[in-house]
């Protein structure tokens, strides 16, 4: 055999033996499972009792306190997404009103079930934990981005169950009959082995989600606070904290907030972020035009996490709408 020809064999050889070693190295990272680094106390005001529901889904996790109308907190849905999102704004209500602020199946606290989940079962858990929860009086839902959309699913599925809801730009991640996921995004998740690789060591890192926060989160990233970064990252690290992330990007979120808009009956505030990306400002007066009852607040310099880094605007906000709410509440 020439010289160059064995030269060249040797060359294919240890370049495969390379190749099959990082595939060796990335499957065993893919399958390491994740610390149990319990999710920081700061997760929740310390006069909120934490309670557990059992739903068809798994057990959620709720903080709880205060009297009166409930009200329902519900976060958005993205990597390291919890009860957290809301925790600066929902303690100022307890004088007035019973506040809920829970974690989402898949989310802090809560079940994470390596189960395919789409929109229709959080509804159904929504939907189960009201009835459970608030067998009283409907509650108040007030909700951001995706979260406020499967509220917004829930009340028009099932109108008895909701009296009105707060939307802090709400999305059902197709709006408008656009599809919001990247094909990169959509080939990855048809690969759960690649995807929860991608997601333990890309996307749930703290510098990923220092990083994540500052660029699309906060419109001035000098307000993501070490705190913020903390709970994000222990939640995003939980075990099983990526089955509801392949599931999102699977799509199986995915549904017609539009459609399911225009069915509202309830009265609808729109608060929104003038600087949100996803989804823009622009959706908000389209939405709002779909809606017969709705009252629309933009708040300035403000983006996707506006209840962490806006909290004075959505405080005054909120105040203003749950005003006159809480006066037809008394007289009724």
């Amino acid at each position: 055999m020439p010289k160059q020809e064995k030269q060249k064999q040797l060359w294919n050889v240890g370049l495969g033996a390379g190749l099959l070693g990082a595939i060796l190295l990335a499957l065993r990272y893919a399958i390491r499972k994740p610390t149990s680094t319990p999710v920081p106390d700061t997760i929740s005001p310390k006069i909120f009792t934490t309670k557990v529901l059992h739903t068809s889904r798994g057990p959620i996790v709720y903080h709880e306190s205060g009297k009166g109308q409930p009200l329902i907190f519900v976060h958005n849905i993205c990597v390291g997404a919890s009860s957290y999102e809301w925790s600066k704004i929902y303690p100022e209500f307890v004088g007035s009103h019973r506040v809920i602020a829970m974690d989402l199946i898949g989310f802090g606290e809560s079940a994470r079930p390596n189960l395919q989940l789409g929109a229709a079962d959080y509804v159904r858990t929504l939907a189960e934990f009201i009835r459970s929860t608030c067998w009283e009086h409907p509650p108040i839902l007030i909700g951001s981005g995706l979260g406020a959309g499967f509220c917004v699913y829930l009340a028009s599925q099932h109108p008895e169950l909701v009296s009105r809801l707060i939307l802090l730009s709400p999305t059902g991640s197709n709006d408008f009959g656009r599809q919001k996921l990247s094909l990169t995004t959509r080939l990855t998740s048809r690969v759960p082995m690649l995807n929860r690789f991608l997601y333990r060591n890309y996307m749930a890192t703290k510098s990923a989600m220092q990083s994540w926060l500052a660029r699309v989160g906060f419109v001035n990233p000098e307000l993501v606070t070490p705190e913020t970064v903390d709970v994000f990252t222990t939640c995003a690290q939980q075990y099983g904290a990526e089955y509801s992330i392949l599931n999102l990007h699977s799509g199986l979120f995915n549904f017609d907030l539009e459609s399911r808009i225009k069915m509202l009956t309830q009265r609808v505030t729109l608060l929104w972020g003038n600087q949100s990306i996803h989804p823009p400002v622009e959706s908000a007066y389209r939405l709002q035009g779909a809606i017969k009852n709705c009252s629309l607040a933009v708040l300035q310099d403000a983006g996707v996490f506006a209840a962490l880094e806006s909290q004075p605007q959505v405080l005054d906000a909120l105040r203003e709408e749950l005003q006159s709410e809480l006066r037809v509440y008394k007289t009724s």
